[in-house]
């Protein structure tokens, strides 16, 4: 008997000790205590205004999707249009290059997506609920060459929704579709609901095909959801929508979830708009905890380009400069360990490159004051601290 005791304490002692709840300190409802993210932070109305970067080209009247990959931004029109994506510039929304899609019509592209060596476009609008041919056009970036206009073909990723059994016209169905991204060999859609104003999420693969898939997962995001994002620094999802009538703007960020599961972590909602009429379409992630968003024409408002940050993200966060009180870290420059001093408190910490990117974080117990580096390569790293406070600190430090 005396063999299996051993065990049987370890796995009790390991539940005892782990304890869920909210791990975020920028939530109303964080628990210090926690150590692992149920899902259940709370967070208050928090508002972000984008900034405007430029109205987009005469020819670009619906943007309708966005794209950042290999350091351009990509967008395209929706249905009725030419089948055609577009290289903006950044700065103020001019067309830089145009592709055309030789062997597919613009039946109703809705959103646009990238990996690494392809542009998947999401020809998936289904406004009635009635359309029988959707898909996802697959474009090999090597195909993009040089020169203002390109002609390229596509493979087609077409799929079903096994759950759709009316295709009868409808202003009310839930099988409309404008969002998808990219992540590892799958496709991820969230479903624009007229009926129940929530999303579902389906995976298709990567590999041209016919499928017919289900929904997996399901949120009641109170809107329209028309583009979604992956951010693979922050393990992050961002969706983009509004209600009825084009009003009211939103995101939806996703954050600590498990897996694919992107509805079992941490979920906020972010408004961007007021009750005048501004069709959000496109969003995409930049490096840095920025994002873009498009519009369409509609309202007084032209198809532009807007530019934003996270900063909701330190929205309940004092910041202390190191300078200013006793908390410091040494080695510096650090070999193998880290040390903290001058927190008396169990903090949560990030160490991030200078290029914003995490790659260390954790929790720190009050009886313990120091981080293990030594995976990291040589370079200048930041340290960022938040005590049970809400306190947030920044240091500098080197590896050797």
């Amino acid at each position: 008997m005396r063999y299996f005791i051993l065990p049987i304490l370890l796995v009790i002692t390991h539940f005892c000790n782990a304890q869920s709840g909210c791990t975020d300190p920028a939530a109303t409802n964080y628990n210090s205590s926690a150590t692992t993210n149920d899902g259940s932070c709370v967070y208050p109305v928090t508002h972000n205004a984008p900034l405007l970067k430029g109205a987009l080209a005469s020819d670009i009247s619906e943007s309708s999707g966005l794209v950042w990959t290999d350091g351009k931004l990509w967008t395209h029109n929706d249905s009725g249009n030419p089948s055609e994506i577009y290289s903006i510039d950044t700065s103020d929304g001019h067309t830089l290059q145009t592709v055309v899609i030789d062997n597919f019509p613009n039946t109703d592209w809705e959103d646009i997506t990238a990996d690494a060596n392809y542009i998947y476009i999401g020809n998936f609008g289904n406004n009635s609920g009635d359309r029988r041919d959707l898909s996802i056009l697959k474009v090999k970036k090597s195909d993009i060459t040089a020169g203002t206009t390109v002609h390229v073909n596509a493979e087609a990723i077409a799929f079903s929704y096994t759950d759709q059994t009316s295709f009868v016209p409808s202003s009310t169905h839930n099988f409309d579709c404008e969002s998808v991204f990219a992540l590892g060999d799958s496709l991820y859609i969230f479903t624009k609901d007229r009926g129940d104003m929530e999303t579902r999420v389906y995976c298709l693969p990567k590999t041209p095909g016919t499928y017919a898939v289900s929904p997996y997962t399901r949120y009641n995001v109170g809107g329209l959801i028309t583009g979604a994002d992956y951010d693979s620094v922050h393990h992050e999802v961002m969706l983009i929508g509004y209600l009825s009538g084009h009003t009211n703007p939103f995101l939806w960020v996703l954050s600590d979830f498990t897996g694919n599961m992107y509805f079992s972590g941490n979920k906020r909602r972010i408004e961007i708009g007021g009750t005048e009429e501004w069709q959000t379409e496109g969003i995409c992630y930049l490096p840095g905890r920025r994002f873009f968003v498009s519009c369409e024409s509609a309202g007084t408002i032209d198809a532009s380009l807007f530019v934003s940050n996270e900063s909701w993200m330190h929205t309940l966060y004092t910041p202390v400069l190191a300078s200013e009180g006793a908390v410091s870290c040494y080695p510096n420059p650090a070999d193998g360990v880290l040390t903290i001093a001058g927190i008396n408190t169990d903090i949560f910490y990030k160490v991030l490159d200078v290029e914003g990117r995490v790659v260390i974080e954790g929790k720190l117990p009050a009886a313990s004051n120091s981080i293990e580096v030594k995976r990291l390569i040589t370079g200048t790293y930041f340290l960022e601290t938040t005590d049970q406070n809400h306190v947030r600190r920044t240091l500098s430090f080197s590896r050797k």
